[in-house]
């Protein structure tokens, strides 16, 4: 993979509102050239789709990772059941794997309740050609820059789903809020015609959201086949031992360039990483040289078919 190419899917997954001028800047390249190269990559579905990386605590949601086994492995089921995924509202992630168990799906619900509700019609409109292994309601959610794509000296962390008093949300701020989920691109005077709110008022607000860390940036959802990257989801339990080393691991995986995200978790795993390379991916070695970890399990993607951060309601 090019250097230009590189820096420019570093540069929009940081911040997927960047101008083009600002993203000519970040990567050395002209204003015109980093348009075109953009609009190419978009054009060939390179880049799928861009998200609001909304904290979805703050709106008083519960997201879960759920993890799922086809009953059936013919394509026509498969077909079936991704698409009854994406019909359903409350997921905000779904994840396809080549190796591990099936399905990695993220649900965002109000509580535990409706996620039982959600999760049950689900298992019994799937009947047959589903089951489910595992839950795991998410603690906490670092995501880190894609430092294997550009070196960085300080990654800063995004930390999502901590523990949070949800703030006072104004009609403008759900109204904006809802505009920049559904199309996290869009300018401000596009959200201005669409809200009935003035600009000004719109720009404010924006800044209002990120300034009360409800929205805590704007990324991009990539093709890793197209592009080459390999990218596994490893589930980790450590041992009585190694879970007073939780802290060190953390700031182990902001350093690390291939880890793109960590995860606490309750359940049978404690942490959860993901792992993008350009390379063959050989990071569990070195994780049992350096951690106490009693087991893992591997899942190795091979698509993703949604990444929100909000469910659609």
């Amino acid at each position: 993979m090019k250097k230009k190419l590189k820096n420019t899917l570093y540069e929009y997954t940081l911040n997927s509102r960047i101008t083009t001028k600002e993203l000519g800047k970040k990567t050395n390249s002209s204003q015109q050239s980093a348009s075109y190269l953009l609009k190419t990559l978009k054009s060939k579905k390179i880049i799928q789709n861009e998200a609001t990386m909304v904290d979805a605590v703050k709106l008083g949601y519960i997201n879960t990772l759920i993890g799922f086994n086809y009953t059936k492995l013919d394509n026509q089921t498969q077909k079936e059941v991704i698409n009854e995924l994406k019909r359903t509202k409350d997921i905000v992630g779904i994840e396809e794997s080549k190796e591990g168990f099936d399905l990695l799906i993220e649900f965002s619900t109000q509580n535990l309740a409706a996620l039982n509700k959600i999760h049950t019609e689900l298992i019994y409109k799937l009947e047959n050609k589903i089951k489910t292994m595992f839950i795991f309601p998410i603690i906490t959610r670092y995501v880190y820059p894609r430092k294997y794509l550009k070196t960085v000296r300080t990654p800063k962390a995004k930390i999502l789903f901590g523990n949070r008093n949800p703030p006072k949300m104004t009609q403008n701020d759900t109204l904006v809020l809802k505009e920049l989920v559904r199309e996290p691109t869009q300018k401000i005077i596009d959200i201005s015609e669409k809200t009935k709110i003035n600009m000004k008022t719109v720009t404010k607000t924006k800044k209002n959201l990120e300034k009360k860390f409800i929205i805590k940036g704007y990324t991009a959802t990539l093709d890793n086949k197209k592009l080459g990257i390999n990218r596994e989801i490893i589930f980790l339990r450590f041992s009585g031992e190694g879970l007073r080393e939780l802290n060190k691991f953390l700031d182990f995986s902001r350093g690390h360039k291939n880890i793109i995200e960590t995860i606490k978790v309750i359940g049978s795993s404690q942490i959860i990483i993901t792992v993008e390379s350009l390379n063959e991916i050989e990071i569990i070695k070195e994780l049992r040289s350096l951690f106490r970890i009693e087991n893992y399990m591997i899942f190795r993607s091979s698509e993703i078919y949604k990444k929100t951060f909000l469910p659609e309601q």
